[in-house]
């Protein structure tokens, strides 16, 4: 390193120190590691002595408070869960039961019509079952004896249910529930509803259809319990009667609580205290009741002043050992500085950084100045080269500017020529087929990153004109679109991947199948669903698709498309990596999520939550 280099570098470090000093000592002008050290031990003292007064008088206090509002409204939303739960299921149901499918399979007295009408029937039962949640069967049944049912596994428990809540009489005007029953290990509630006939011939004064809804007590009583708390309990009563309890109440407990009024309080129960939500259900009457003792929520508060008092003395002994060692730090780390400062000037290599953070700031602009001096030497070295490589770019953008002169418009008007040829001679396969693929082209090469879902669903329906060409009759395409959703914004190849890998692999050793295509929008997020009652996965192959989906989220693809964990992971371009596109263009709220049940059903569901380009300022009709 000759001389003209050590002064460059000397200014350098000079200059990074000067400004590191302003930055650090300016506030109390330290001169030496004594007086750092003593005022070093005073703030930290005065600033301990501030936390405890704080943590004692204002943290406890505040944390008991927000501990128990959040007790009260985890009481609140459980019980609303719970009525939501019931209502959806029993809508779904009802809305199932006035179906013309199942009303001609349960009540038509011609064969025909009853069996065209079965498969209908099973698939919207189906259906019912796959975006249902919190029932575990639902049965309909006719006054001429049919039924029919998602899974036939409870007809038994569902007669039991009905014998043992009335006279046996079919025809009734109100829906009730009947006593709970002990059925194959475990506890059952059955919601019996009466369907009227909506089709000619049955509309009749009395229902000739009634419905039944199985409900597993454990996964009510579940809903209940939306946060751990030790010791907490939670309950139905109907009355002075237990309807179900996640355990063993004694009976003291029940007479307290059965005396209990609708409300967030706290009761004492054989000498204890517990924080108790009560409410009623709105469909069934029940009382629900969540139940913790008031020292499970408490259980820390009496013991934090000791500990905060523990931790201030370890504090204060730890900072003393810190500053004698930070002293030793700085004399080894300005040794090695010096010597590598030394070494460097002969060539020697680079500096490095020391320990202490005030010290490194030296040791970098040391390096950065060497760095400096590297690159101007590299940048004198590769001059040559770079006039070579600029002639070879001249040479290959006149190549690509020759090949660009070839117009894609040219491939659209002749797919045009041929589809109006098919149409002249009543080719009508071959025109749909060029029609579909002359639009699919046209929207993957011009479609923006960002379209509206009516022009995606444009594109999926194109997609699927050419599989009907394809395949004539194989699959049958069932659309439940919300017009509210046609503007919302969508990415733009998103749902024919889904699509065809439905198509793929879904309906492998099936003749046929049917592929449902649904747009809502909840809670302020636009739902896409495409499900198909294809093969479906098991577990195991559904949890390695799902970690697939969620591994892309984290891997950083490379240009050649291998991820850092190895060339044996690679990003596809399905469903991982329409997941990837969603979260980078829409957020991290936004993505992809996918539900099987082998032999059954599979289902992928897109969300992509409200934005200003989503136009969600509108008042939406949510579903």
């Amino acid at each position: 390193m000759n001389e003209t280099n050590l002064f460059y570098v000397y200014g350098k470090v000079k200059g990074f120190i000067d400004m590191e000093k302003k930055k650090h000592f300016s506030l109390f002008h330290i001169r030496s590691l004594k007086k750092g050290w003593l005022l070093s031990m005073t703030i930290l003292f005065v600033t301990l002595t501030i936390v405890l007064v704080y943590l004692l008088f204002g943290v406890l206090r505040e944390s008991r408070r927000r501990a128990v509002e959040s007790f009260s409204r985890l009481s609140e939303v459980s019980a609303e869960n719970l009525d939501a739960l019931l209502s959806e299921s029993q809508e779904a149901a009802r809305m199932a039961g006035y179906s013309t499918a199942i009303q001609k399979y349960l009540l038509s007295d011609t064969p025909g019509v009853v069996i065209s009408s079965s498969s209908a029937a099973n698939d919207l039962l189906n259906a019912v079952r796959v975006y249902g949640d919190g029932f575990t069967e639902i049965m309909l049944f006719s006054e001429r004896g049919r039924k029919i049912a998602i899974n036939n596994l409870y007809t038994d428990l569902v007669q039991k249910a009905f014998e043992s809540s009335g006279d046996g009489d079919v025809h009734f005007k109100s829906a009730f529930y009947s006593q709970e029953l002990y059925y194959k290990g475990e506890n059952y509630i059955v919601y019996f509803f009466p369907v009227q006939g909506i089709i000619d011939g049955y509309r009749y004064r009395y229902n000739p259809i009634y419905g039944a809804i199985v409900y597993q007590m454990d996964d009510l009583l579940a809903n209940l319990i939306a946060e751990n708390y030790e010791g907490g309990t939670s309950a139905f009563l109907d009355g002075k009667r237990i309807v179900g309890s996640s355990r063993t109440l004694t009976p003291e407990e029940v007479k307290v609580l059965c005396e209990q009024e609708p409300g967030f309080r706290m009761v004492e129960i054989d000498g204890k205290q517990f924080w108790a939500g009560i409410s009623i259900q709105k469909d069934t009457g029940w009382k629900s009741v969540y139940f913790a003792p008031v020292d499970s929520m408490h259980i820390t508060y009496g013991s934090v002043g000791s500990r905060l008092l523990l931790l201030i003395a370890v504090a204060v002994v730890l900072a003393a050992v810190l500053v004698l060692g930070i002293l030793s730090m700085v004399r080894k780390d300005i040794g090695q500085l010096t010597e590598d400062i030394r070494a460097a000037g002969a060539g020697g290599g680079r500096v490095r950084e020391p320990e202490l953070l005030e010290i490194q700031p030296i040791a970098r602009a040391f390096n950065l100045a060497l760095d400096d001096l590297q690159a101007s030497a590299r940048r004198e070295q590769g001059a040559a080269a770079a006039q070579y490589e600029a002639q070879l770019a001249q040479s290959h953008a006149e190549m690509l500017a020759y090949r660009s002169q070839i117009n894609p418009h040219f491939l659209f008007n002749t797919l045009e020529s041929v589809r109006s040829l098919a149409h002249r001679y009543g080719a009508g396969p071959v025109e749909q087929l060029v029609g579909g693929m002359s639009y699919m082209c046209r929207y993957s090469l011009y479609s923006r990153m960002i379209v509206k879902l009516e022009d995606e669903l444009g594109h999926l329906g194109a997609y699927f004109s050419v599989m009907e060409v394809r395949f004539p009759g194989r699959y049958r395409i069932m659309e439940a679109i919300d017009p509210d959703t046609m503007l919302w914004p969508a990415l733009s190849m998103m749902l024919q991947p889904i699509a065809e890998n439905a198509l793929l692999h879904a309906f492998t050793g099936r003749r046929s199948g049917i592929i449902l295509v649904q747009s809502f929008v909840k809670e302020k997020r636009l739902h896409i669903r495409i499900a198909d009652n294809g093969i479906g996965m098991d577990e195991e192959t559904l949890e390695k698709v799902r970690e697939k989906i969620s591994r892309a989220e984290l891997e950083t693809a490379h240009i050649d498309g291998v991820s850092d964990h190895g060339p044996e992971y690679k990003i596809s371009i399905g469903l991982p990596n329409i997941n990837r596109r969603l979260k980078l263009a829409f957020g991290k709220e936004a993505g992809l999520s996918i539900r099987s049940k082998k032999g059954y059903y599979t289902a992928v569901e897109i969300v992509i939550p409200a934005g200003k380009e989503s136009g969600y300022d509108r008042r939406f009709s949510l579903r």
